[in-house]
């Protein structure tokens, strides 16, 4: 047996009305303060401010215009954030949710998991994110005077279940140029190819696991730890090594400001010449070994 057309027409109506009363009457104001307390996980060094949200198919909820601040930390700053909850994570201690947004001209994508768990309270995300032009990222312009342009890309985990939050990325910078606001060795800009970086944020530090540069004027690896834990961020303690391989062009530019003697015994493309970084993010402390 098959429903008539008039009946057809009644239940069209019938989703039709629904979905738009649920569209008019969105509770807004409610949910944003919801999902920012979540999304900070009620810690008061977490501030979580959103513009505004609105119901998205298949069904969500999409934030507009979000900003994640943390009190030690530069902020982060999405263009909108969609949020689809798993249907059957509703109904346990542990939600489960797929997110997807803009930012800062690229994508971000991933899932999350939320627990009410007593003994795991926190969150955990596994995300990933492409084409993020690092040059808009107003954090990394407020920490140094130099400019920073590229292209990222990479994956990133985050779990705040335990007793200490805890962070990890694997990226990618692709076509990097670096503009210093105070040339070096009379070298206005360097330009990589590609920087490959295996980082993550532990105890109050940024722990640099590896940074591996391939560029045109020079090759350079770093390793080492950024401290996190002052309340002014350039005052942050710089403890890094690394080495830098200069390339023929480079090296024949530099030669009248490095010692005739530290020369002599470097090759270009053969030997690499070993550094060290300390100090703090404001007054960096340069020396060669």
């Amino acid at each position: 047996m098959k429903p008539s057309k008039k009946t057809l027409l009644y239940i069209a109506y019938t989703i039709g009305i629904t979905i738009f009363f649920l569209w008019y009457l969105f509770p807004s104001d409610t949910l944003k303060a919801y999902l920012a307390y979540r999304l900070s996980q009620g810690s008061p060094d977490v501030t979580v401010t959103i513009d505004h949200l609105s119901p998205v198919l298949p069904p969500g909820i999409k934030l507009h215009d979000v900003n994640i601040a943390h009190a030690n930390m530069a902020s982060i700053d999405l263009e909108s954030l969609k949020i689809m909850p798993g249907l059957r994570s509703l109904f346990s201690d542990k939600t489960s949710l797929n997110f997807k947004g803009r930012i800062y001209s690229g994508e971000l994508s991933g899932r999350a998991e939320i627990s009410d768990n007593t003994k795991a309270q926190g969150i955990k995300i596994n995300g990933m994110i492409s084409g993020v032009q690092v040059h808009e990222i107003s954090a990394l312009r407020d920490l140094s005077e130099h400019e920073i342009f590229g292209g990222l890309t990479g994956n990133f985990a985050y779990d705040n279940t335990g007793t200490e939050r805890s962070m990890s990325g694997n990226l990618i910078l692709s076509d990097c140029r670096i503009v210093l606001g105070t040339p070096l060795f009379n070298q206005k800009s360097f330009d990589f190819r590609n920087v490959q970086a295996d980082l993550a944020v532990l105890n109050r530090a940024l722990v640099i696991k590896q940074v591996r540069a391939t560029g045109n004027q020079l090759d350079l690896n770093i390793a080492g730890r950024i401290d996190l834990s002052k309340s002014d961020p350039a005052k942050n303690a710089l403890n890094l090594k690394g080495t830098v391989t200069p390339h023929h062009v480079f090296l024949a530019n530099i030669e009248k400001d490095i010692p005739v003697d530290f020369l002599r015994n470097k090759k270009s493309g053969q030997t690499a010449i070993s550094f060290k970084i300390d100090g703090t993010l404001d007054e960096p402390g340069f020396s060669l070994n």
